[in-house]
């Protein structure tokens, strides 16, 4: 009940359907990203993932958002079953990093999948969505 009392006193972010982010630790900025409350976890445009063995133990490689050469190495990551909205289900990358929205960097988990068919190289999913107190209001776009 107190958890609901509060989240009743925090006033909500209202977000649009789509929304400019940047991925500070990536050194992207202004990108067009999806809310969807129908997605669970958010999803990130990557190219040439990969796991390699370094000295400290297995490293993920890719290059998010076909930055070219501009190659991200992390040792923070896990692999989780994703099951896309037609039903198939994959194994994904999963990591941890930072978004920008609005000009507040806050904490994100996003997978990392081939999203060069989809018309949006960011997905923002309803995990972050409640996390940070954000109502989506479809007319608010771009903001």
């Amino acid at each position: 009940m107190r958890r609901f009392l509060s989240w009743l006193i925090r006033k909500p972010r209202i977000i649009g359907r789509t929304v400019q982010v940047g991925l500070p630790q990536f050194g992207i900025t202004n990108v067009t990203a999806k809310v969807d409350s129908g997605a669970f976890s958010g999803a990130l445009h990557a190219t040439g993932i990969r796991e390699i063995k370094g000295s400290k133990g297995m490293r993920l490689e890719f290059t998010p958002l076909l930055q070219g050469r501009n190659k991200v190495r992390t040792e923070q990551f896990h692999i989780k079953s994703v099951k896309s909205s037609n039903g198939a289900v994959s194994m994904r990358y999963v990591i941890d990093t930072e978004v920008e929205i609005r000009g507040q960097i806050l904490p994100i988990t996003i997978t990392l999948s081939d999203r060069s068919s989809m018309r949006y190289p960011i997905i923002i999913g309803r995990k972050f969505l409640r996390t940070h107190g954000f109502l989506i209001d479809v007319s608010a776009d771009k903001q």
